[in-house]
């Protein structure tokens, strides 16, 4: 990553339906454009309407939110892959690019307040990393 590119980041969840939407969404709003976060999951499955109709709450978010396959993703190189619950990384096939990964742990979230609290736990743990990178 250089100072002109954007830091290419990953977030990974089993389904790539909430934590690592929501995630994506977060980042690239956050940044600015110094980083450019995409998401997938092992088993994708559809993002819940109420995900997207957050989302689209985003000015960085143009169009509905859309599942990635993590297979899709093989041959890509991320600066950073961020795992959002344990059960993934277990189930996590190895990609040839993954050179730095950290796992955070977060609960699912079904409903709209458990989205509220994702949605600022992840903020601050965005913020003080990008802080720490010097991105924000």
């Amino acid at each position: 990553m250089s100072n002109l590119q954007p830091m290419k980041l990953l977030f990974v969840c089993r389904h790539n339906a909430v934590r690592s939407q929501v995630a994506e969404v977060l980042a690239n709003s956050i940044s600015h454009g110094k980083v450019q976060a995409l998401s997938a999951g092992v088993e994708p499955q559809p993002v819940p309407d109420f995900i997207q109709e957050w989302a689209g709450g985003y000015s960085t978010q143009s169009s509905a939110l859309s599942t990635t396959s993590l297979q899709e993703m093989e041959g890509h190189d991320f600066d950073l892959i961020i795992t959002l619950c344990d059960k993934t990384h277990q189930a996590l096939p190895e990609l040839s690019t993954d050179t730095a990964h950290i796992r955070w742990d977060f609960q699912h979230p079904d409903n709209m307040e458990s989205l509220k609290h994702l949605e600022i736990e992840l903020s601050e743990r965005l913020r003080l990393m990008f802080l720490a990178k010097n991105l924000i």
